[in-house]
């Protein structure tokens, strides 16, 4: 039957080149994206990286003994014991941003640059006070005045030398007096003395690390793995979005290429072909399909990794070192996902193939008596189940994992799987809605359209659903993260009672004095947020868990500061309160009035009680530590009310005032309103650039799919246009009822699409309004409106060229034509 096999893919190619394109095209997705997902795994930069040339480096000590990076610093008295001891440099690492340059600078005395590996590539070491030097930068910043944002403000240095670049930072260095001035605290002290001898001496109180050990202060002790995280995830959801796509389409594909041949192998069975042996010949061309199809896609794989790696790095979502090198495992992974694709969507009409009788080759009508397969039913069936189970429990037990269409992908993708298998079945009800005002009409042409889009569902079904796949995965992928975004920041709008916000520049931090002069605006209510990593333990040292959190003063917290308290009071907070998450409360085991330790960033450790315990956030974690506990760290936003009035809004001369102490520290003050806008235009960016490499390569593939179709479709209709042109239509009118039906079909599609993204949006808004009063939905009309109308375009020219194509031979020809 193999060769059998082999002579009828000879014989009919057009009938297959729908199938090949698709999967020679899903081959090349997969692969692309299996080869991202495969170069963001292991240790891209292994060994130490910071303090590879070091000896010895001697770092604060946090729980269990684990080392401490900046802001942590060493007591004052042990680093004069160490340096007392022998030769030691002084680290420092503090954020330090170019006003004209990353916004992500580190600073570092010059002394401490050569144990990264740093050397000058021209210029100088920064001597004086007023110099620095630039790791990575141009030669033609040397001798120019540079202005630089501290802690400490915005001050003019003139750069002197400039570095070679390294991967895991952009830094910049200070004079070591200078670096000294603009942090005073000591992160580590490199040394070249005896390991054991230090240890010793430090005693408890730091921890000495040699070797392989170093990583664990480095930036990325990942060595770069972490980096990447935001490429394994993309690279991860596209290559699941991809296989996906690929088994809907294809399986669509296959079911009507097997309709089209039910007369050639009815005539197969009639000469004496059993059912098995029409099965087994079945499954020869699908795989002997798959397998030419594979390879194309595993060769055009590796050529496509290079515009995509291009993308990445231009929209941030992936550092600039990293490469897509060439891999054979994800190739060869690949290459069987699109073999079993093939074999997948062959399988699916292989029932339907057993029951074709011989006699059914004495038929001239080829009216479809059914639309579904058994196989088809369970699969279509069983996603949609698993969309409502799975969308009940999340909403059951884990709601916040709505927020982010990354770990709630399944849902939507299962409701447009369902509803794409199960097209056949919702065709007739949504056909005879949409085509009901033709039944009065006395024309030719609208009967015909609606008789034949009512009597050939798998041909129908098979346009439809690659337009099933495009709108429903556009509609609900970017409605359910607009959706979420906008939740997120509605929680923070009902959490967050402001008037205005003040975000300091860049990535850094409102400096002191700039805070001083705001707190001095009278009639200015001023709340300071200081975001950091806390780590809490026992008062024997042992750590109970990491937290990311923001200290707020105790007099904010519920009056500006409104978490959702679930146990607990944000009434007269104690000076050393903390509050915490419902995460953190069950996973740790915590409860209100409950002590524990916290080690804040800078080392110090400091008792705390356990005040509240308020509802899980949407995006990690949601707590609060008293900022009388933070000490020196520096602010993130300040929020600022009016302390007269009702509305607590600014009035026009405290906002002048708030600017002019504002001036020169690079920060701005917006409505807490606006503030949030852009939030959410910054949160939509983000979508947007994700969806253009998840969906954008999806959309593709689902618009090559409908021309293969609608091409294959139209092939084999020659015989039925030579006979509408028998009986007296011409070929403009032939042509007209094609495009037609398939309008008609991208009209079903665009509604069956529809009614997958109105699934998900409303299992996604049920586990969200348990977290968000009224949570908003957002659907993006834009993006949906162009993916119909591409799909509409595509699918309407295609129709109209492979018809004009179909019936171009004179009717008396055409009638006899083989098939």
């Amino acid at each position: 039957m193999l060769k059998i096999a082999a002579a009828t893919l000879r014989h009919r190619l057009m009938g297959f080149v729908g199938a090949f394109v698709a999967l020679a095209l899903g081959t090349t997705m997969i692969g692309m994206m299996t080869l991202t997902l495969a170069a963001t795994f292991g240790t891209p930069h292994p060994g130490p990286q910071r303090f590879k040339d070091a000896s010895a480096v001697v770092a604060p000590r946090g729980f269990d003994g684990n080392p401490m990076k900046a802001p942590a610093i060493l007591p004052s008295d042990l680093v004069a014991k160490v340096t007392a001891a022998g030769h030691v440099t002084s680290d420092r690492s503090f954020p330090a941003r170019l006003v004209t340059g990353a916004s992500d600078t580190t600073g570092h005395s010059w002394s401490s640059a050569r144990y990264a590996g740093y050397g000058l590539v021209a210029g100088r070491a920064p001597s004086g006070m007023g110099e620095i030097a630039v790791g990575g930068g141009s030669r033609e910043l040397i001798g120019h005045q540079s202005e630089v944002a501290t802690r400490d403000g915005v001050r003019r240095y003139r750069v002197v030398g400039v570095t070679g670049a390294l991967w895991f930072e952009n830094a910049v260095f200070f004079n070591d007096a200078e670096a000294a001035r603009l942090s005073p605290g000591v992160n580590a002290l490199v040394t070249d003395q005896d390991a054991g001898r230090l240890s010793s001496l430090v005693g408890g109180r730091a921890v000495v690390l040699t070797g392989d050990d170093l990583t664990r202060i480095d930036p990325d002790d990942t060595g770069g793995s972490a980096a990447l995280a935001n490429a394994q995830a993309m690279a991860g959801s596209t290559s699941g979005l991809a296989v996906c796509v690929a088994v809907f389409v294809v399986v669509a594909t296959f079911a009507f290429a097997a309709e089209q041949r039910r007369r050639e192998l009815a005539l197969l069975r009639l000469v004496g072909a059993a059912p098995r042996q029409v099965r087994r010949m079945v499954l020869g061309e699908a795989l002997l399909i798959g397998l030419a199809a594979a390879i194309i896609g595993c060769v055009l794989a590796p050529l496509g990794t290079v515009p995509l790696r291009s993308w990445m790095l231009d929209h941030d979502v992936a550092p600039s070192w990293f490469t897509i090198p060439f891999n054979v495992v994800p190739l060869l992974i690949s290459f069987v996902i699109g073999v079993a694709a093939a074999l997948a969507g062959s399988a699916a009409t292989l029932l339907r193939v057993s029951l074709i009788r011989p006699i059914e080759v004495l038929r001239e009508s080829v009216v479809e008596r059914r639309g579904m397969t058994p196989i088809r039913w369970l699969l279509g069936g069983g996603m949609l189940a698993g969309a409502v189970g799975a969308g009940i429990e999340i909403a059951r037990t884990a709601p916040y994992l709505a927020a982010t269409v990354r770990k709630y992908e399944a849902v939507p993708v299962l409701y447009v799987g369902a509803v794409t298998l199960l097209s056949p079945v919702l065709l007739r009800p949504v056909t005879r809605l949409l085509l009901g005002p033709l039944r009065r009409s006395a024309k030719a042409g609208p009967l015909l359209v609606r008789e034949n889009l009512l009597t050939s569902r798998r041909r129908t079904a098979a346009i439809v659903a690659p337009i099933v796949v495009a709108v429903g995965l556009v509609g609900t992928l970017l409605t359910l993260q607009k959706s979420g975004d906008a939740a997120v920041l509605a929680r923070q709008r009902q959490e967050i009672r402001a008037s205005a916000v003040v975000v300091p520049g860049g990535d850094l931090r409102l400096d002191a004095r700039s805070l001083d002069r705001l707190r001095a605006v009278p009639g200015v209510r001023v709340t300071p947020v200081a975001a950091m990593n806390v780590r809490i333990g026992t008062a024997h040292g042992e750590q109970i868990d990491s937290l990311t959190t923001n200290a707020v003063p105790r007099t904010a917290m519920g009056d500006t500061v409104r978490p959702p308290v679930l146990s607990g009071s944000l009434a007269s907070l104690p000076e050393n309160f903390l509050v915490i998450d419902e995460h953190a409360a069950e996973s740790d085991d915590l409860s209100v009035g409950q002590h524990v330790v916290a080690l804040l960033p800078t080392g110090r450790r400091v008792p705390t009680v356990i005040a509240a315990v308020v509802a899980r956030g949407l995006h990690g974690d949601d707590t609060y530590v008293s900022s009388a506990l933070a000490g020196t760290l520096t602010t993130r936003q300040v929020y600022l009310d009016s302390a007269v009035g009702t509305d607590r809004k600014l009035d026009a001369q405290q906002r002048a005032a708030v600017n002019r102490a504002l001036a020169g520290s690079g920060a701005q003050v917006m409505t807490y309103d606006a503030y949030l806008k852009a939030q959410r235009s910054h949160a939509a960016r983000q979508t947007n650039n994700a969806a253009v490499v998840i969906l954008g390569i999806a959309l593709v593939y689902a618009l090559i799919a409908v021309a293969n179709t609608l091409i294959m479709a139209m092939a084999g209709r020659r015989r039925e246009f030579a006979l509408l042109a028998l009986v007296g239509a011409v070929r403009g009118q032939v042509v007209k009822v094609a495009v037609a039906e398939s309008a008609v079909a991208v009209v079903v599609g665009i509604a069956l699409g529809a009614v997958a993204t109105v699934l998900a949006v409303v299992t996604q808004h049920v586990s969200l309004s348990r977290l968000v009063t009224a949570a908003p939905t957002v659907i993006p009309w834009t993006q949906i409106g162009g993916t119909v109308a591409i799909c509409a375009l595509v699918a309407l020219a295609t129709a109209s060229a492979a018809a004009w194509s179909a019936s171009r031979r004179p009717a008396s020809e055409a009638v006899g034509v083989r098939e």
